[in-house]
């Protein structure tokens, strides 16, 4: 009996680990590897490392002033935020930033819809009328465009070999960051900070007079952003890209320049916790039995 408790001690331990392993990990990119020489930090939207970290959340909207805004899909990041930090990175044609996660990037089947991961940019859904935080947007109702940019976004699992989105998405498109969620019943902004995580549903269109309170509710939660499927490389590589850590954003000949805020690993179901049940209900499990029989 005291081997069988020391073999479940180890296994819980096991499944601690892992948990504690992936909870140290960041969901967004980390480190900057490599950049044009262009984006030189000395104007405000040239900074590179404007790119690593979560989403901007709030933001100055006026200069020398101190009012501020939340990020909405129907008002983007610009300016700085609430620390005069810069908040996105323009890319022109011939500009580039290379940057990395903590960890690899999977394609993994249980990701909502099928998305790896998700890429930030200033687009937004346009609206009849000026936004600010008052504005209810139960009825601010939308034109069914949206204004975005071209960026182009390829992944590596080395930093060397890249597999580029050739076919799309852009970085800077659908769909437009949402900050924070909205209380419809009373039209007023929570303090409650959206998923940056959690794709929006990519059979998400808008059209002409939809409110943008309802597609903030078919966001479900999301923080938006543009999602990416590692499998839709298979047709242009004849390959199967099962991680990536590396990720690389271009700046694309004809656009005046796509913005960049941010990059995010979507988050699967639960996978520490179900792998140390897979191990108890297995071979490990039978080797327990085994033992017991052999005290018996």
């Amino acid at each position: 009996m005291k081997k069988v408790m020391t073999l479940q001690a180890v296994l819980a331990g096991m499944a601690l680990a892992a948990t504690a392993s992936l909870a140290q990990a960041s969901p967004y990119a980390t480190e900057l590897i490599a950049y044009s020489s262009d984006l030189t930090s000395s104007s405000l939207y040239n900074n590179p490392y404007a790119v690593l970290g979560a989403p901007t959340t709030n933001f100055k909207n006026t200069w020398g002033s101190a009012a501020t805004a939340r990020v909405k899909l129907v008002e983007p990041a610009y300016n700085v935020d609430l620390n005069g930090d810069k908040v996105i990175t323009t890319l022109n044609t011939g500009s580039y930033i290379i940057a990395a996660f903590d960890h690899q990037v999977e394609n993994d089947p249980n990701n909502p819809y099928g998305i790896d991961f998700l890429v930030f940019g200033n687009s937004f859904y346009v609206g009849n009328g000026s936004v600010s935080d008052a504005t209810n947007m139960n009825t601010y109702t939308l034109t069914g465009g949206i204004f975005s940019e071209g960026v182009l976004v390829s992944v590596s699992q080395d930093g060397e070999t890249w597999y580029t989105f050739s076919n799309g998405p852009s970085g800077d498109s659908a769909y437009p960051t949402n900050a924070y969620l909205w209380d419809a019943e009373n039209a007023v902004w929570t303090d409650t900070l959206s998923d940056f995580t959690k794709p929006v549903n990519p059979d998400l269109t808008v059209s002409s007079g939809d409110t943008a309170a309802s597609i903030i509710a078919a966001y479900e939660g999301s923080g938006g952003g543009t999602g990416f499927d590692l499998d839709d490389l298979h047709d242009l590589y004849g390959i199967t890209l099962d991680w990536f850590q590396y990720i690389k954003v271009e700046g694309i000949s004809g656009f005046s320049g796509g913005e960049i805020d941010a990059f995010a690993d979507v988050a699967a179901a639960p996978v520490p916790v179900p792998a140390a049940a897979w191990l108890l209900g297995s071979g490990l499990v039978g080797l327990v039995g085994l033992r017991r029989r052999r005290q018996d």
